[in-house]
Parts: structure tokens; C-alpha cells; sequence
């Protein structure tokens, strides 16, 4: 491995590569995603009469995440010849089952984070000296919890801690980045095995990655939400205006998929990323031309 190939010039070169090979090949699995969204956000509406809709949504939940794994899986295997030329649903499968263990490893910490900082946060508010017995019901009382912890000088120490956190989970995630595409080219769930070939690259994959996915997204996601507001959806933009008469649920469903259409771009940057990552980080790739199925 050469030190230009490990340059971000050269990964973003075949990072957008990658997406420009994905993006027309790929589209039956990205239909399908959509389609998979648009039941999704219909059973979103459906769910809030709870009974038997709560048990629906999250099978249908359970269903997007695997078409979303089928997706990827295409994606994936489109550009890595290695992956083998097996049916896609296997790697599919493979790919879901590790997507399941990386969100629940996620969950668990978000949670146990949450635990962590709701005892803090009143454990903070206590020694500032004010008693939330006392406050005002409703709103009134959080904001003057948040003022006597600012006025201690606690809401600092909140602060810098929920940075931390924050900051950990993101270096988490890119440590751990290079798990989907490992499980679909070597074709077994890969999860902490990828762990050490992300070890000494984390700033310059951080810096991709603010490049190549945060900025990306934060556009796209701009653009779909201007899309979900002039529908009559509630987004970012109702803070600046009226949003009118909210959409049924079946417009809404298709206003969802249009907007996962529109964020397409996010999802080929992503795995032309790790696929170039792979590429350069991955000491078990297999060549090519020695893989069979």
C-alpha cells in the first residue's frame, strides 16, 4: 500500500467513482427501499391508534431495514468483484443480521448514556439549591431547572460531558465503519473483526467522512424537508411558517418515498466510501480472481 493511496485526494476520487457506478445499476433496490419507506411512514400514522397497528409497524419496520440491507448488499457487491456471484438475498441476510447487532450495540449505549445523564442532569440540579417541587408546573419548570443549573455553573460540566459522549459515539462509528462492506465481500457477518484496520486512520476517515456523508446529508436532507413542507408535512421549515393542511397517509407515504429518492446521493457516497476504505484497509481481501460464488 502506497502513502498516495491512502491520501483523501485518491479516496474521494474513487469514492465518487464508486457512487457514479452504483447509481444506475442500483435503482430496482433503491425503488424498492423507497416503496419500503413509503409502508413505513404508513404505518408511522397507523401505529399512533396503537393495538395491533404498534405490532405491524414494527414488523414492517423490521421489513425496511432488511430491503434497506438488500440495497446495500447490490451496492456493495457491485463494486467488489470478490463479493462472489452468489444470489444477493444471502449477502442480504448476512448484511441484516449485522446491521441488527451494530443498532442494538447503539441502543444499548444511547440508553445506558440516557441513564446516565438524566441522573447527572438531577443530581446537578439539586446542588445548584433549586427544588423543582417549588417551580411552576409544566414548561416553566424546565427552563427554570435549566437557568438555576446555568446560573452554578453546572450546565458547563453537562455540557462538556454530553460532548464527550457524543464525540465517542461518532469515533465508535468510525472505527466500526467498514463492517457492512466486509461482511458482504467476505461473506460472513464482520462486525469487531474490522476493528483494527481502522485503528491509526480515524482522523483522516473522520475528515472524509464530515466531507463525503455529513455535508452531503445535511444538504440533501435540506432539500427533501423544502419537499416534505410545500406538501404540508411538519419539518425544520415549520419553524418559519405555516405548513397548512397536513397530507393523508397514503400522500404522505409518497411524499416520504420522494424524499428518500432524493436522498439517494447520501447512500452511493457512503458506499463508495467504505468500499474505498476496504480497499486500502482490509488485510483479508480476497483476490478476485481466485473467488468463486
Amino acid at each position: 500500500m502506497t502513502v498516495s493511496s491512502l491520501s483523501t485526494s485518491s479516496i474521494t476520487a474513487d469514492t465518487l467513482q464508486n457512487a457514479k457506478t452504483v447509481a444506475v445499476p442500483t435503482l430496482p433496490g433503491l425503488l424498492l427501499y423507497c416503496m419500503a419507506i413509503a409502508g413505513q411512514s404508513y404505518f408511522n400514522t397507523l401505529a399512533d391508534q396503537g393495538g395491533r397497528f404498534v405490532f405491524l409497524w414494527a414488523c414492517v419496520g423490521m421489513v425496511t431495514v432488511f430491503v434497506g440491507c438488500f440495497w446495500s448488499a447490490d451496492m456493495y457487491r457491485k463494486l467488489l468483484p470478490e463479493a462472489g456471484t452468489g444470489p444477493v438475498t444471502r449477502d442480504a441476510i448476512r448484511l441484516f443480521l449485522a446491521n441488527l447487532a451494530v443498532y442494538s450495540l447503539f441502543g444499548l449505549i444511547g440508553f445506558l448514556l440516557m441513564l446516565f445523564f438524566m441522573l447527572l442532569a438531577g443530581s446537578l440540579i439539586g446542588a445548584s439549591g433549586f427544588d423543582p417541587s417549588e417551580a411552576s408546573p409544566g414548561q416553566d419548570a424546565v427552563w427554570q431547572s435549566i437557568s438555576a443549573l446555568s446560573a452554578s455553573g453546572g450546565a458547563v460540566v453537562l455540557y462538556v460531558l454530553l460532548f464527550v459522549a457524543a464525540a465517542s459515539l461518532a469515533w465508535l462509528g468510525l472505527r466500526l465503519i467498514l463492517f457492512g462492506v466486509a461482511t458482504v465481500a467476505e461473506r460472513h457477518v464482520t462486525i469487531f473483526r474490522s476493528w483494527p484496520w481502522t485503528s491509526r486512520h480515524v482522523a483522516r476517515i473522520a475528515l472524509l467522512w464530515l466531507f463525503l456523508q455529513v455535508l452531503p446529508w445535511l444538504v440533501l436532507t435540506l432539500v427533501a424537508s423544502a419537499l416534505m413542507h410545500a406538501a404540508g408535512m411538519s419539518t425544520i421549515f415549520s419553524f418559519y411558517g405555516d405548513t397548512g393542511s397536513p397530507p393523508s397517509e397514503w400522500l404522505a407515504a409518497i411524499i416520504m418515498a420522494a424524499a428518500t429518492l432524493v436522498s439517494a446521493p447520501f447512500y452511493w457516497l457512503g458506499h463508495g466510501l467504505a468500499v474505498a476504505l476496504y480497499q486500502r484497509l482490509s488485510p483479508n481481501r480476497v483476490d478476485a480472481d481466485t473467488t468463486f460464488g
